[in-house]
């Protein structure tokens, strides 16, 4: 009897299991598909009626994973946030200084990661995809957000800690944390901003290779120096040891 019921409980736990997968991947397939509207059409035409005749399901089953469009936006931020925080995790395993490190992770935020970046400003513009998305889309951004945090100001402790950083008076990891986010994030909306001003100025000043180094982190006293180091170099040296498969598709540090 005993055996009866293990091998029943087993049974309905597989079942689950299979359920669970069925329903991610049904999940995944459906945000590639809204991924590709969203880089071809835009967000402005990104809505579920249209991702249920992409995707090939009803529109009730859409509706029943996405229940409006600021859940499906969410969603896509949850998955390039997740992203961001498997590829940032193995970029701190680079045996290398710690600014080397956040070089690092700046190409990749430049670089592959380019599009998640975009996708995690597009629910920062507006406060409405977060309080309309569900509860558990919600939560599993805010996971991903504070992991990404703790990430990297763990490197910005590291150069403290080693020497290469002195906070100024009153200032913690935690606010030149948001120093760097900021130029990032200010820097890629320049960038992908279809402003006549801004792409002639930023043509202009080239923001573009070694800038950010120079201005931002030269700026903090962050050592070694731009005139001190050869971070191409630390680049070359980053992707081959913590990132191979991308080595070979490797960019210079962009601003």
């Amino acid at each position: 009897m005993k055996n009866v019921v293990k091998a029943k409980k087993i049974k309905l736990l597989r079942e689950n299991e299979i359920r669970d997968d069925v329903r991610k991947n049904r999940e995944n397939f459906m945000l590639e598909k809204a991924r590709e509207i969203l880089n071809k059409e835009g967000f402005q035409a990104l809505n579920l009626p249209k991702l249920a005749k992409i995707s090939g399901y009803s529109k009730p089953t859409v509706y029943k994973y996405f229940p409006n469009k600021e859940d499906l936006m969410v969603a896509l931020a949850v998955e390039s946030t997740s992203e961001r925080v498997a590829y940032y995790e193995r970029a701190i395993t680079f045996e290398g200084r710690p600014r080397e490190k956040i070089y690092g992770i700046h190409s990749l935020n430049t670089g592959i990661l380019g599009e998640a970046i975009q996708d995690y400003l597009v629910i920062h513009i507006d406060n409405r995809f977060r309080t309309k998305a569900t509860l558990e889309h919600q939560r599993q951004l805010i996971i991903n957000e504070e992991r990404i945090i703790e990430i990297i100001s763990g490197v910005i402790r590291e150069a403290v800690e080693n020497g290469d950083l002195k906070f100024p008076e009153g200032v913690d990891e935690y606010q030149l944390l948001f120093t760097l986010m900021s130029t990032d994030f200010g820097g890629y909306v320049m960038k992908v901003s279809d402003s006549p001003v801004m792409q002639k100025w930023f043509k202009k000043i080239k923001f573009m290779h070694g800038t950010f180094g120079r201005i931002v982190l030269d700026g903090m006293g962050w050592r070694p120096l731009s005139g001190e180091w050869d971070y191409n170099e630390s680049i070359n040296r980053f992707y081959n040891e913590a990132l191979p498969e991308l080595a070979v598709k490797k960019k210079e540090i962009q601003g």
